[in-house]
This record gives structure tokens, C-alpha cells and sequence, in this order.
């Protein structure tokens, strides 16, 4: 009973996922083409900063119930390392999902966005510089794991005849 929780708990969560990293990349396409300092383009960076969030958090819950619940193989046409292999790839999606998290908000904080008592000021800008190339670097990282997981999924298609889309598994 427990395994059925977790395994409608994952499905859940991955859609969720998955709606919230679309949600993120249409406001990341959206946003550079905003002028700087407008207040149109505060509204879309605190927009950013909540969905950014709720995709950390959508995450960890993720890969809590992964780690615990690991999915079992139930496509008998898929070799066991072929399965592996593309359950690693989505596991890895979602880490970098939670440390992209981790760096958004030390950028925001450090940035002196993220305030949480009052007249301290956390500008610090080093850890920004840093931060947020970490926040740009994983952003490149999960791209790249989406584009191997499709890949992947097309080449099970043809090679096993397993039909399988789900990048956010």
C-alpha cells in the first residue's frame, strides 16, 4: 500500500515538475527582452524567484520519494542497464533542479533581493558572481540531461520498440 502512495505521489510530483520547469522557461525566455529596472521586469523576477521555489521543492520531495521508492522496471523489452541508465539520467534532472534552487536563492540573497531581517544589508558580491554562475551553469546542465534523456527515449523507440516519453519520469 505504502509503494502505491509513493509511486502516485512520484507521478504527481513529476507533473508538477514538469508544468513548473515549462512555467520557468517561458519566464527565462521572456525576460532578458524586458528593460532592466522597469517594474515589469521586478514582476518577473520575483515570478521567477516563486516558481524557482516551487520547483526546488517539487524536486527534493522527488528525489526524497526516489531514494526511498526507487521505480521498478516494468517495460520487459528494455534491457536492465538501458533502464538504469535513463532512471540516472531523470535522477540527475532533478538534482541539478535542487542545486540550481540552492544557487537561485544565494544569488537572490546575496543580491539583497531576499531580506530576512530588517536594515541588515547581505549585498555581498563575490558570492553573487559566484552563485550565479552556478545558477547559470546547472541551467546549461538540465538542458543538456533533457536533450540526452529525448534522445535516449527516441533510440529505445527504434531500437527496443518501447514507447516512452516521460523526460520528468
Amino acid at each position: 500500500m505504502e509503494n502505491q502512495v509513493a509511486k502516485k505521489a512520484g507521478i504527481i510530483l513529476s507533473w508538477l515538475g514538469f508544468l513548473l520547469f515549462i512555467i520557468i522557461f517561458i519566464n527565462m525566455l521572456q525576460a532578458p527582452r524586458i528593460t532592466i529596472g522597469t517594474e515589469e521586469r521586478e514582476i518577473m523576477r520575483n515570478f521567477h524567484l516563486v516558481a524557482g521555489t516551487f520547483l526546488m521543492a517539487v524536486s527534493m520531495f522527488r528525489v526524497y520519494l526516489w531514494v526511498h521508492f526507487p521505480p521498478q522496471k516494468n517495460q520487459r523489452l528494455l534491457p536492465e542497464q538501458e533502464y538504469i541508465f535513463i532512471h540516472f539520467l531523470q535522477f540527475s534532472l532533478y538534482c541539478s533542479f535542487v542545486a540550481q534552487g540552492i544557487s537561485g536563492f544565494l544569488m537572490a540573497w546575496s543580491d539583497g533581493v531576499l531580506r530576512f531581517m530588517k536594515d541588515i544589508d547581505t549585498i555581498d558580491h563575490g558570492l553573487w558572481t559566484t552563485s550565479g554562475y552556478l545558477h547559470s551553469a546547472f541551467g546549461f546542465f538540465y538542458i543538456m540531461l533533457i536533450l540526452i534523456i529525448i534522445i535516449l527515449r527516441l533510440y529505445h523507440m527504434l531500437r527496443y520498440r518501447v514507447f516512452s516519453v516521460n523526460i520528468f519520469a
